[in-house]
């Protein structure tokens, strides 16, 4: 794509008027720290379609229906996969144990290519619920997504956090892909669903789950979009937000609940139907931070070959943002966006092959990609030493210290992992909460600092 087609070329009267049409459309409005997002999802529709980006922005500026639908179907699909804030899950199948009878009915809004919806039912199987007591109904505005999710066929990326136990009852190996059991499947009612404009499609829910999606919209429309998971819930029911979104609901009569360092919200009972078995809610923890959905945000420097290093510490120095220069777009950023779009299909070998292209231009979210890739394989040393080399390159990105916190626990390296824990954190140090991060996965500093807070509360 030459300079002037590329998506970072995009002036913002441009973007302003492909975030019009995304309005019109959907009637949804993109955060103001979320909107150049819609750069990349048209890079991505337009490939999609096979047409240059100027010409698909001139039919899509024209408000060509095939076009508008096109683009939507990109510009709302976020990252998922199994078992995402398992603290949330571990907790819905406690509280789904204490219902003796009737139906138990959970609403995962905003669901993509469903993901958290077989994990809802899973868990709930788990918990020794038969299946015949499970309605899970899953919305989401994509109906490109939406079809993804009916197949329930998932690469190694979607179920690189999933429990081994799990996947061995839950799971079926399909070549490189897997397979949802259809025992997982059969709770599950996808529809299409617009938050925005649309009514809830359930009401008198045990449970909402609505998380990772409340960040996209600007906070006039996060009141009414929480009113509407809030009004269809039964009393007593739950609301599960992602912990950067805990902030959002404040102030609308909810009862906030810890769970294992992670803040959720439960409708209040009338007082004549409390029970002395019900869960208690103690005092409110403090607010929890923004944190942005895990998405690519590709950038690139340039600086010497990483050799082999121990870890670095991160200095306790906060970070500053990338200069203009830095962050505007190069042929390494489409090689990583590639990478990544590459991993997250199940394709191993070509985003090997493109990650290790980026990395030969010093790129340290391509040493992160491929130690993640290392890791969805079991090598967890080697994903540890591909990490270590992103540090050596950005010795301040929190993502990457992060990563290691992750790959140390599971590798029973306590010590080594909360000294990343400590290292991440002093990289995070004088960011403000919205301060979007270096990393293959976008996510803001706030979020990783909750997310590390977490963490430590909760132990090892």
């Amino acid at each position: 794509m030459s300079e002037g087609t590329r998506a970072d070329a995009l002036d913002e009267a441009t973007l302003s008027r492909v975030e019009d049409v995304l309005r019109e459309a959907s009637g949804m409005i993109l955060a103001s720290s979320v909107r150049r997002s819609l750069s990349t999802a048209l890079v991505r529709a337009s490939e999609a379609r096979g047409m240059e980006l100027p010409a698909f922005l001139q039919r899509l500026l024209a408000r060509e229906a095939q076009f508008v639908e096109q683009f939507i179907e990109y510009a709302v699909i976020g990252e998922t996969y199994f078992f995402r804030h398992p603290e949330h899950l571990r907790e819905l199948g406690r509280v789904a144990t204490q219902k003796e009878d009737g139906l138990f009915r959970v609403w995962s809004a905003g669901c993509a290519t469903g993901e958290e919806a077989y994990s809802i039912t899973m868990t709930l199987l788990a918990a020794g619920l038969p299946v015949e007591r499970i309605r899970v109904t899953a919305s989401d505005i994509s109906a490109r997504s939406l079809q993804r999710a009916r197949a329930a066929t998932y690469g190694p990326w979607s179920v690189r956090r999933i429990e081994p136990s799990m996947e061995r009852r839950f799971l079926t190996a399909q070549g490189d892909l897997v397979m949802v059991s259809s025992q997982a499947r059969r709770p599950v009612d996808f529809v299409r669903h617009n938050l925005v404009v649309d009514p809830a499609p359930v009401g008198d829910q045990d449970a909402v789950f609505c998380r990772n999606v409340l960040i996209y919209f600007p906070q006039e429309l996060v009141r009414q979009v929480i009113l509407k998971l809030i009004g269809a819930l039964g009393p007593g029911g739950l609301l599960f937000l992602a912990p950067a979104e805990i902030p959002l609901a404040n102030g609308l009569g909810l009862e906030q609940i810890d769970v294992q360092g992670s803040p959720i919200f439960r409708v209040p009972r009338p007082r004549s139907s409390q029970s002395a078995d019900s869960i208690p809610a103690p005092p409110p923890p403090p607010d929890p931070k923004l944190e942005a959905l895990r998405k690519l945000k590709p950038m690139s420097t340039a600086r010497p070959a990483p050799p082999p290093a121990p870890e670095p510490a991160a200095p306790a120095a906060p970070a500053r943002p990338l200069s203009p220069a830095a962050s505007a777009g190069t042929p390494s950023d489409d090689v990583m966006r590639q990478a990544v779009s590459a991993a997250r299909e199940g394709n191993f070998a070509q985003a090997e092959e493109l990650g290790r292209e980026a990395a030969r231009k010093l790129v340290p979210e391509a040493y992160l990609l491929l130690a993640m890739v290392a890791e969805t394989r079991g090598e967890l040393n080697g994903a540890v030493d591909l990490v270590r080399k992103a540090l050596y390159l950005d010795p301040q990105m929190a993502q990457g210290h992060a990563t290691l916190v992750s790959l140390y626990t599971r590798l029973n390296r306590r010590e080594d992992a909360e000294r990343a824990r400590q290292n991440a954190l002093r990289a995070l140090e004088g960011l403000d909460d919205e301060h979007q991060l270096r990393g293959v996965e976008t996510m803001t500093a706030g979020g990783l600092r909750q997310a590390l807070a977490s963490r430590s509360r909760t132990g090892w």
